[in-house]
């Protein structure tokens, strides 16, 4: 869809215009009878198209920017000769004079010419597309862009995406996974693929999980941070739009690759990465080409390791009181095989200037086959003998306290988004329209942990806390022992089966129509949509116990030790190995007589299916005078919700009861919103906005569920009552363009939210009567302050000329207040206060590289029942280099290090002093080639 300042005037068909002859007669009697010119502005030599190029008229205020395929029209000019100043950054001005005849049309086609001095390449040519798209923008929206060869710095979206001012990103086995968008978590933002909204597999939020996206195929990302009225409301955080490549966006044909073999230095596996792309045009009639296909396919092969200690605190009764101790801590290895496949297959008709048909297709299948070795000592089943608050020794512990677990799943997720529609552009009106569907699938068939218990006497043991990750050591009549690391000292207790199945279908379908010049004054706007989205989750989620088992001790499975560099491990276990003999020995795992009506309402309590159905419209007006624009609207969405599941409860007589339950509720929310923009200098741009957003609760929040750990006497509930997230929202900033390719933003902004969800946990609920029941509630209030900086230099002196160098900082300052513990203020979950981006580049004609520095602060994961139990990720500052040599003109060496200084992760529990979860990834060399024909 065009922005409203860059519409291309199209040629009547009798079949359009008898679609919206309604709608376009009160205003199109107001247009004036004047000349319409439309073209197209493209890099000199590679006929590149120019998104972002500011067109002006010489002498008037008249102006437009260049849709995201280079082309622009301008209406309404006067008859006789007209000049055209026109402008991207990174390239020489140029002026051209046409001539405007009364009533007609007419297409020119404007040629930049790079400075000769300087060839626009790689990651400077990248620079300048993102800053010509933020320049054009109408909302708040930073942009990320490929560079000349497709390419970007890193192996996904989400990783892509932390560059930018104001985002920050969670990992998964040192990978990123969600983005946080100002402080605000991943499941209040939206994310679309070529404006299809995509959904996820991920049941505790609406957060959708972008590692899924690999960026082979992508040509750009932005995130915008304030949307305009014809966007949709649903953006607390901000919505996220990937995009993938037009053929018409390139000249001609052109066929892209890039293969490399990546080696982990934790995991000492070497993985490949390929991606090919191709796009070309081609005539379907006549001489002109009218037909664009853009194809892309890219496949990655991952082996990873990683090595993880979690533990866990609390108060525990030693001599005639109570003590803050180390309860548990458990030592995992994780090893995982992840394979991404990613395909796009974008096809475009037009027929004359004046109209567009697409239909954009993206594709992505994730798969993580994952072993999981991980050995648990409960110290709270033993007697705290001695403590002075760091160091302790506890005794008797009994043999159950001791216990090794190996664990296999494989994880498919399948993401597939159709995205079908069409443009048609007249000299009073422009129309698009769209239809789309997505598909997200989640499988989770195999998941099997087989559980095994240590055999030997009570033990005892030592352990000191509160400086970071604990150390401990297991003892025997006060000697070291080491029967524990021994597998044959473990026999099998239980199998443990956590089949999962979820599928997310979403429907959308919509139109715009907008009316340049209305009324007969050239300086105003209106544009006028509907959006229709349809939206069913279905989960269905099992836990199944076998404790009745054929008798095995552990070394029936025993392998290599496995590295390990938390502590000592002992001996290996193999999956493959375990997976074989269950399946062998299938029939001989059974449930016990008195779990077998357990496991079936277990099994029960987390499936449910829900219906969301978003009707939404809006009208939206954009007034533009010699230096400033204004734009002025109203979105309405009207949301219909319905769900049914299923409620546990415990009878009179302590036992699971379940029954089935439908809920459903409807709200309609008005969202007005403001933007104007000023030009205080030729270079200079003043933005603010008003704006009003909302995020609707998840499906597992609002939805009627329940998942029951009796291990642990937990509960955690759905809760249907919840009202959705709503928002206002301020935004200022100032832009300077104070040099050719270099930018100097700063900004800042207000959130204040009602009605955000956190979790409440309590143990006085009646139907659970002895545990502690967790349930989402809506809180007292929220706000968000914040401040934004950015700045990014392109230097033109012959000596510096190759260098590039940019930065960005964020500061933030959330609150929440939480009913559990009235009086105390959090920052919001997922909230880190200071974020920030640093690199410095180089390139000349054949080399490239490029140092990225990424830094987060410490944010609040969890809210506990008090500040002992509050769980923090801890800050995180990962380095990265890129580098590329040109051997030919069809061939590039490249090279990659991530995570160059082995950056963990790390959660804490209360204070940093007290590690929550410890977990190393270590770094990762990448080699390879790509080019382009």
């Amino acid at each position: 869809m065009l922005s409203g300042k860059s519409k291309l005037s199209f040629s009547k068909r009798p079949l359009v215009n008898s679609l919206v002859l309604a709608l376009t007669l009160p205003v199109a009697a107001y247009v004036q009878a004047a000349g319409v010119v439309e073209g197209v502005v493209q890099k000199a030599g590679s006929g590149t198209a120019l998104a972002g190029a500011l067109i002006k008229v010489s002498g008037t205020e008249q102006q437009v920017f260049t849709d995201a395929s280079g082309r622009f029209v301008l209406r309404n000019l006067p008859a006789g000769n007209v000049t055209l100043d026109v402008s991207y950054i990174g390239l020489p001005p140029q002026t051209q004079q046409i001539s405007v005849t009364d009533n007609s049309s007419s297409n020119i086609i404007v040629q930049l010419d790079e400075v000769e001095r300087l060839a626009v390449v790689g990651q400077r040519q990248a620079q300048n597309k993102a800053l010509n798209l933020y320049r054009a923008s109408d909302a708040i929206t930073n942009f990320i862009a490929s560079d000349d060869m497709g390419q970007f710095v890193d192996q996904n979206v989400a990783e892509s995406l932390q560059r930018l001012p104001g985002t920050s990103i969670s990992r998964d086995q040192g990978e990123g996974r969600f983005v946080s968008i100002r402080g605000i978590a991943a499941g209040l933002s939206s994310v679309t693929v070529n404006g299809m909204r995509i959904g996820t597999p991920e049941g505790s939020s609406r957060a959708v999980p972008l590692d899924v996206i690999p960026t082979g195929s992508i040509e750009g990302i932005s995130v915008t941070k304030a949307p305009t009225p014809d966007m949709p409301g649903d953006a607390i955080g901000g919505a996220i739009d990937v995009k993938s490549a037009s053929a018409f966006e390139k000249d001609g044909r052109q066929i892209r690759y890039r293969a490399e073999a990546s080696y982990n230095d934790l995991s000492g596996e070497t993985s490949p990465k390929l991606s090919l792309n191709a796009s070309d045009t081609f005539s379907l009639s006549g001489d002109s080409k009218d037909f664009g296909v853009a194809f892309g396919i890219n496949y990655l092969d991952r082996k990873l390791e990683s090595d993880n200690v979690e533990a866990e605190y609390d108060m525990v009764d030693y001599q005639d009181g109570e003590a803050f101790a180390l309860i548990e801590l458990q030592q995992r290895k994780y090893f995982v095989n992840r394979e991404r496949i990613g395909a796009n297959l974008n096809l475009e008709y037009r027929p004359d200037s004046s109209n567009k048909y697409f239909a954009n297709t993206v594709f992505s299948r994730f798969s993580d086959a994952e072993t999981r070795q991980r050995s648990i000592y409960v110290f709270e089943d033993g007697a705290l003998t001695d403590f002075d608050g760091s160091s302790a020794t506890v005794s008797e512990m009994a043999p159950d306290a001791l216990r090794r677990r190996i664990r296999y799943r494989t994880k498919e997720q399948d993401t597939l988004a159709l995205n079908l529609g069409a443009e048609h552009i007249r000299d009073s009106y422009t129309l698009d329209y769209y239809a789309g569907v997505s598909t997200t699938r989640e499988r989770v068939l195999d998941e099997n942990e087989g559980r095994f218990e240590y055999t030997g006497d009570e033990l005892d043991a030592t352990y000191s806390i509160g400086n970071g990750v604990p150390n401990f050591a297991i003892l025997r009549d006060g000697v070291a022992d080491t029967t524990h690391l021994d597998n044959a000292n473990y026999e099998l207790d239980r199998a443990v089966l956590e089949p999962k199945i979820i599928d997310d279908d979403e429907y959308n379908l919509g139109a715009n129509i907008e009316f340049p010049y209305a009324f007969g004054n050239s300086n105003l706007t209106l544009k006028a949509g509907a959006d229709l989205r349809w939206k069913q989750k279905d989960t269905n989620t099992d836990i199944i116990e076998l404790r009745r088992t054929p008798d095995a001790t552990l070394d029936q499975f025993t392998t290599g030790a496995p590295s390990y560099g938390l502590g000592n491990l002992g001996q290996g276990i193999s999956s493959a190995a375990y997976i074989n003999f269950f399946n062998q020995n299938r029939a001989d795992f059974t449930a016990r007589p008195q779990d077998e009506a357990e496991n079936t309402q277990l099994s029960l309590g987390e499936d449910f299916v829900a219906d969301e159905d978003v009707q939404a419209g809006y009208l939206m007006a954009t007034y533009d005078a010699q230096n400033w624009r204004l734009i002025a609207g109203m979105r309405i969405e009207r949301t219909d919700y319905s769900a049914s599941g299923n409620q546990l409860t415990f009878d009179e007589d302590g036992e699971l009861a379940v029954s089935s339950r439908s809920v459903g509720s409807d709200y309609t929310n008005l969202l007005p919103g403001l933007h104007f923009s000023y030009d205080v200098a030729e270079n200079m741009v003043l933005r603010a906005a008003w704006t009003n957003t909302i995020a609707r609760p998840s499906f597992n929040d609002i939805s009627p569920r329940a998942q029951v750990n009796l291990e642990d006497n937990e509960v955690e509930l759905g809760n249907p009552d919840l009202d959705p997230y709503e928002a206002v929202n301020y935004d200022l900033l100032l832009d300077w363009y104070y040099s050719d390719g270099s930018l100097l933003s700063a900004g800042v902004f207000y959130k204040d939210i009602d009605n955000f969800i956190v979790e409440l946990t309590s143990n006085d609920v009646a139907e659970f009567a002895g545990f502690d029941v967790t349930r989402p509630v809506n809180a007292l209030s929220a706000s968000v302050k914040g401040f934004e900086f950015a700045w990014q230099h392109s230097f033109t002196q012959p000596a510096l000329a190759g260098v590039l160098v940019g930065a960005n900082f964020t500061l933030l300052d959330t609150e929440l207040a939480v009913t559990e513990r009235t009086g105390e203020s959090f920052s919001l979950p997922e909230s880190a206060e200071q974020a920030g981006n640093l690199y410095l580049g180089y390139e000349d004609g054949k080399f490239s590289t490029r140092l990225s520095v990424s830094y987060r602060d410490k944010f609040l994961s969890d809210v506990g029942d008090d500040s002992n139990y509050d769980i923090y990720v801890a800050a995180h500052t990962q380095v990265d280099v890129t580098a590329s040599y040109k051997l030919s003109k069809h061939v590039e060496l490249v090279a990659e290090l991530v995570n160059l200084t082995d950056e963990p992760l790390e959660l804490y529990q209360g204070s940093s002093a007290y590690t929550y979860q410890f977990e190393e990834y270590g770094m990762t060399f990448a080699l390879g080639i790509k080019g382009k024909f």
